[in-house]
């Protein structure tokens, strides 16, 4: 695929493929020889959202990238629908290069406007998974207030919305404002200290009591002491 302005591509080295927009933003990464692996700390965080309650029965992921999420969810939770959306063509025109399986009864991924996307739901998700970026960041519409009503209206009552946030992103802090108010202040922010991202958890099962929960085997225990850590303090 060629490199022009904006375009992603693959890149190759040290047994790792990853997905690019250019060479200084890596969109996803995958190990060659464990293609269901979770590379990136963020990605592990944000399976957090197991912490929350039962094995969950419907996922939706906005923005599919090198589909580390989706492919993680197809192996750990295999009863799980998952509705994928991808704003880019030419990132799902990548698929079978990071391994991302055939859509089936299970998986479905769709060319689409996240927001519009979940805008049309109504209480059938368990969690929704939000990896939205492209080769400018993360559109101002994955940020904005309506969307985020949107996500709580598309939600189980004891869903729970998951955020890959970018630390630098001048939206932050207008992000957590709308999503304190639409989820009723049941919002944490757990830091990825070594990639400069927060993994942002909002929904009702937040107020719960982490007690003795066992570490769930999808999170390393790095990433688990570090969410137990933020869990406790919202």
């Amino acid at each position: 695929m060629s490199r022009r302005s904006g375009a992603p591509y693959v890149v190759d080295a040290g047994g790792l493929r990853s997905l690019q927009f250019g060479p200084a933003r890596i969109q996803s990464r995958m190990r060659l020889a464990e293609p269901d692996a979770l590379v990136f700390d963020y990605t592990c965080l944000m399976m957090g959202f197991l912490l929350f309650g039962a094995s969950p029965r419907r996922i939706a992921v906005i923005g599919l990238g090198g589909g580390s999420l989706v492919k993680f969810c197809r192996r750990h939770l295999p009863r799980a629908r998952l509705d994928v959306v991808e704003l880019d063509a030419r990132v799902i025109a990548l698929r079978d290069a990071f391994a991302i399986p055939r859509d089936d009864r299970g998986l479905r991924i769709r060319l689409g406007d996240g927001a519009d996307f979940v805008a049309a739901q109504s209480r059938v998700f368990d969690a929704i998974l939000l990896d939205g970026y492209d080769e400018a960041g993360m559109p101002a519409r994955l940020r904005s207030a309506r969307f985020a009503a949107a996500c709580r209206a598309a939600l189980r009552p004891r869903g729970v919305l998951v955020i890959n946030v970018d630390r630098g992103d001048a939206g932050f802090a207008s992000l957590l404002r709308h999503l304190r108010r639409c989820f009723d202040d049941a919002v944490c922010v757990a830091d990825d200290e070594d990639g400069g991202n927060a993994v942002v958890f909002a929904g009702a099962p937040l107020r719960r009591r982490l007690g003795t929960i066992a570490r769930p085997a999808s999170l390393d225990r790095i990433a688990w002491a570090q969410l137990v850590a933020e869990i406790g303090r919202a």
